[in-house]
């Protein structure tokens, strides 16, 4: 259950990037919605990958 809450975790944040590099804005507006994107997908990924730690013991 956990890898495929990952995957889809993962997939959803790869799509949402995706998503902003094709959206029409000023090269200046993507770089800092994608920077802060990153940001708060490395937090929300350690904060799944505290609580699957946790169940596992």
């Amino acid at each position: 259950m956990g890898k495929i809450f990952r995957s889809l975790t993962i997939g959803g944040i790869v799509g949402f990037v995706i998503g902003l590099l094709f959206a029409p804005s000023k090269g200046e507006e993507t770089r800092q919605k994608l920077q802060e994107s990153i940001e708060k997908g490395k937090e929300k990924f350690q904060e799944l990958k505290e609580e699957f730690t946790k169940k596992d013991e």
